[in-house]
């Protein structure tokens, strides 16, 4: 009787198996796997991988400073933000909280 084996297990094959260079049949073979099963697990990760939701790049216009007439320079970390007089405190207190969180 075959013994289960952890999800864990497989994404481990899998990653070695693809950075090998072989083939399934040569890799599976070599490592005493099915090779079919070594298929059927590296088309299941792939799915889930593409189905999680990961980063993504947003693109971002970096311009030259401009700092306005009347400003209050808010940092956070290591970045630095200003902020027109008169601005919304209510905003500046939202920005400084999602800054926090980065």
């Amino acid at each position: 009787m075959a013994i289960p084996r952890s999800e864990r297990f497989w994404q481990q094959h899998v990653d070695v198996w693809r950075a090998s260079g072989l083939t399934q049949k040569q890799y599976s073979k070599r490592h005493g796997l099915n090779a079919m099963t070594l298929a059927k697990w590296s088309s299941v990760l792939q799915r889930r991988l593409r189905a999680t939701p990961g980063q993504a790049l947003v693109p971002v216009r970096v311009v030259a400073e401009q700092v306005p007439a009347s400003a209050i320079e808010v940092r956070q970390g290591g970045l630095r933000v200003l902020v027109p007089v008169g601005t919304e405190p209510r905003w500046v207190a939202a920005l400084l909280r999602e800054l926090a969180a980065c």
